[in-house]
Formats: structure tokens, C-alpha cells, sequence
């Protein structure tokens, strides 16, 4: 219980710590920014015929999720609503990821997609390697996006 009022206080207000529990570490991710709740995120994906030739808005390689935990990228790329009118490579902190994936993984807005247009801050893509990884629950899940700069 300690733990989950721990959790909660530090997603709301940021901050990093590694907090020792029954003799596992857990990581609570420093998010500081506005920050929204309960976005729905879903995974997206290249068919393999383009999986070599699928890139963001501005033409530049797609980063997956992935490939950003095996060290092979600096950030991961999400998808969100262009009426919204977010910079290119905008930072976004998603605390549910640094909380399970135990570091802190960097998500850049770098693409748009049409099943995003109008639905603003409610939901955003998460770009990921392969349909297998697209069934992972906690990329599909309802989660906190914090808008933040380095």
C-alpha cells in the first residue's frame, strides 16, 4: 500500500527514485510537465513489404519501442493528432512505460495518423517492430502522457 501511495505522489508531482519492496527495485519515472490522463494509446506497425520504408512526417526512419529498449535508438516514436499542432520531435513521458520497462523511455511526436485526426490528447500511437509486439497490454492500455523539455 506504502508502495502504490509512493507511486501515485511521484507520478503527480516527479521525481526519480528507486524504492526497495520484498528485495526487488522498482523505478518511478521523473515526469514533470502538463500532463494528461487516461489517453488511450495503441501500438502501431509496418506490414513487412515496408517495414525498411515506413518514416514520420518529416520522411526520417521510424523508432520503435523496441528497438529503443535493446539500446538501438535514443527515443521512440509516437503518433498523435496534427490539429493539435505539437512541434516535430516534441517530448512526451508516459510514467505507466518508465514504471514497467524500469527506465526511462523517451517518446518523441514525430508522426500523425488518420484514425488520430480530432481526437486531441485522448489518444495517441505508440510505434512498435512487429504485430506480435502491437498485442502488448501495456501499450494498449489507458495511460498519462507528460509533455515535457529537456
Amino acid at each position: 500500500m506504502k508502495l502504490l501511495i509512493l507511486l501515485l505522489v511521484m507520478i503527480k508531482y516527479g521525481a526519480t527514485i528507486f524504492e526497495k519492496h520484498k528485495n526487488q527495485t522498482f523505478w518511478v519515472a521523473e515526469c514533470t510537465g502538463k500532463s494528461y490522463r487516461n489517453v488511450s494509446l495503441a501500438a502501431y506497425f509496418a506490414a513487412n513489404s515496408e517495414a525498411d520504408t515506413l518514416c514520420d512526417i518529416k520522411g526520417k526512419k521510424l523508432r520503435s519501442l523496441q528497438d529503443y529498449l535493446d539500446d538501438r535508438s535514443d527515443f521512440v516514436t509516437l503518433a498523435m493528432d496534427e490539429k493539435l499542432g505539437l512541434p516535430y520531435g516534441t517530448k512526451v513521458c508516459i510514467p505507466e512505460f518508465d514504471t514497467h520497462y524500469r527506465q526511462h523511455v523517451k517518446f518523441e511526436v514525430r508522426d500523425q495518423g488518420t484514425n488520430l485526426k480530432g481526437m486531441g490528447y485522448k489518444r495517441a500511437d505508440v510505434f512498435v517492430r512487429s504485430e506480435m509486439d502491437s498485442y502488448d497490454t501495456t501499450v494498449n492500455n489507458k495511460v498519462t502522457l507528460v509533455f515535457w523539455k529537456e
